[in-house]
């Protein structure tokens, strides 16, 4: 491959064209022929939206005439179409002309370039040249054109549109549902004590709460889907007066709790297997101090103070004890309500099964609950029955989760006008999900909206969207910040584009798509293995036939064109010409 740029030609037939001067002729006339040129990357390089490389071209002494000036234009010409895309010109001027541009010295140097033009899918078979124009000064005085040199000067091939290889599906996420297979619920009552009491009083036993407690129990028992737990009872004392007086008392109100109501639910006709769990609690501070806090009894920033402060419950009594005006108003409203037994029965309830939530997908969906939807999707794998659910979902409880998840699988089917419209929907209904907020992103690259669908998957915190976020920096040309976020083969990739062949070879070893072979192809006609070149290009075009049509354009075969296996694979014969 042709990488050295004799620049002299190019002068010299410009200066044959300016009969008022011969500068180019005396500048180039003895040491022209030195005059070189290299590329770096030495194949032209898609990276990013844009096709680069950067010429440096060293001049020897004497070959840039003092009052010489040139305009280069690189040139990348396609061998698809014929398509001529222009980069940027660059102006070089010798030492003695006034102008701003990039001075050569007389006594000569290397000036570089640095080519960026817009890619265009023809420029994946293309050459890139520069097109030359000169022109001189006359005792000082500009002349009035540039005068183009008809002959592009060669560099070398192009482009190496690699970076398109990558897998560019992007991660949709389904929002997750809160389906418990068992859940809990529960019922609590209170019987409430005088001071320094312990009996039951009667009046307690005929609450409304304590009512409410035996029917629960008894609605919940005798179905085998319910587990009725005991009835944890907690039994404590207020934290006024002597300590070892309040521990008793604790203890006494638990045990008058479990025959009180051992009694009353044998009457009420309580199941009998019903077991208590009988807890003394002691002195009841945490009590205390909750209460305290949400009333506007005086010097209540006081007595909260004297909790934090003094952990003893004798130094705690005394010294709230002592503020006397706030202790009258804890008498009559905080410490009556801490003499007390709480009973709380839990109630373990086993939810639909597998087998009987696909039932009622089948016969009537809407008798499920919107938790059981969305779980129940997860049972099947095709995209119908999801979709019916998630469907369901969505329009019966108004579910942005349904919207979304529905979102998902239509994206799954390549119809992201359709997940769109269900994902907008979702972010109606909830605009600070996660999940919705990547699924937009991932819209929005499909879309090619690169700015867009970063800026989505910076806004969420889910796992998928830091991975799409490096399918943007890939995208982008920002290959290490892409191989720190991707996975699998778009991460070798990312660091085979960052120039770490030997972690890319290494991480593409043990992968077997068409792209992974096809890419271990593009590394082995790099490295000159002809055998590797061609068995795994073999494997990437057994696996998708259309590996062969890229093959056929690829730069990066190029020596290959004319191999007789790459030809027999590929079954298309390539030139390029210089």
């Amino acid at each position: 491959m042709r990488k050295v740029l004799n620049l002299s030609l190019a002068v010299i037939a410009a200066s044959a064209l300016l009969t008022s001067c011969n500068c180019f002729s005396k500048m180039m006339k003895k040491t022209a022929q030195g005059t070189t040129a290299t590329c770096a990357p030495e194949l032209v390089t898609l990276k990013g939206d844009n096709a680069v490389t950067t010429i440096t071209v060293n001049i020897p002494a004497k070959a840039f005439h003092k009052y010489g000036v040139l305009k280069v234009t690189p040139v990348i010409v396609s061998l698809i179409d014929g398509t001529e895309y222009a980069g940027e010109p660059r102006f070089f001027q010798g030492e003695k002309v006034q102008d701003n541009y990039t001075v050569v010295p007389f006594s000569g140097g290397t000036v570089t370039m640095d080519v960026a033009i817009p890619y265009n899918p023809s420029m994946r078979l293309s050459q890139l040249v520069l097109k030359a124009e000169a022109k001189c000064l006359k005792r000082g005085n500009k002349i009035k054109n540039f005068t183009p040199y008809e002959t592009p000067i060669y560099v070398t091939n192009g482009v190496s549109s690699l970076q398109l290889m990558a897998d560019n599906y992007a991660k949709v996420a389904i929002a997750p549902d809160a389906f418990q297979r068992v859940t809990n619920i529960s019922e609590t009552a209170k019987i409430m004590f005088t001071i320094n009491q312990s009996n039951v009083r009667s009046s307690q036993l005929s609450k409304e709460d304590i009512k409410a407690l035996e029917d629960f129990i008894i609605a919940n028992s005798g179905d085998a889907k319910k587990k009725v737990g005991d009835v944890y009872t907690q039994a404590y004392a207020s934290p006024d007066g002597p300590l070892a007086l309040n521990d008793r008392l604790s203890k006494d109100r638990g045990t008058s709790t479990h025959k009180a109501m051992s009694q009353k639910f044998k009457k009420d006709k309580v199941p009998a297997n019903t077991k208590f769990d009988i807890n003394a609690m002691g002195e009841d501070w945490e009590g205390f101090k909750e209460l305290v806090e949400k009333s506007d009894i005086p010097d209540k920033a006081l007595i909260l103070q004297v909790l934090a402060m003094q952990k003893d419950p004798q130094v705690r009594d005394r010294e709230i004890k002592n503020m006397s005006v706030a202790f009258k108003v804890l008498a009559e409203k905080i410490l009556p309500e801490l003499r007390r037994s709480k009973m709380t029965v839990n109630v373990q309830v086993e939810g639909l099964t597998d087998a009987e939530l696909k039932e009622a997908v089948a016969t009537d969906i809407n008798k499920l609950n919107v938790e059981e939807m969305l779980f129940a999707a997860t049972l099947y794998n095709d995209n119908a029955t999801k979709a019916k659910i998630y469907k369901a979902a969505a329009e019966k409880y108004n579910c942005y989760r349904g919207y979304n998840n529905l979102g998902v699988v239509l994206a799954n089917q390549g119809d992201y006008a359709a997940a769109k419209a269900m994902f907008l929907k979702a972010a109606s209904l909830n605009s600070t999900d996660p999940y919705v907020i990547n699924n937009l992103g991932v819209v929005a690259l499909a879309e090619g909206k690169k700015a867009d669908a970063a800026k989505f998957f910076a806004a969420s915190s889910i796992p998928e969207a830091k991975y799409n976020q490096g399918l943007v920096e890939l995208a982008n040309g920002n290959y290490a910040a892409a191989a720190r976020t991707l996975d699998g083969y778009n991460q070798a990739l990312a660091e085979l584009l960052n120039g770490n062949v030997a972690k890319a070879k290494q991480q593409l070893a043990g992968m077997n798509t068409w792209r992974a072979n096809y890419v271990k192809a593009v590394i082995a006609a790099r490295e000159g293995d002809a055998n590797a070149l061609v068995s795994n290009l073999k494997a990437a075009i057994a696996q998708n036939p259309e590996a062969a049509e890229l093959a056929a354009t690829d730069v990066n075969f190029y020596n290959y064109f004319e191999h007789a296996q790459f030809v027999e694979i590929v079954k298309v014969k390539v030139k390029m010409k210089n």
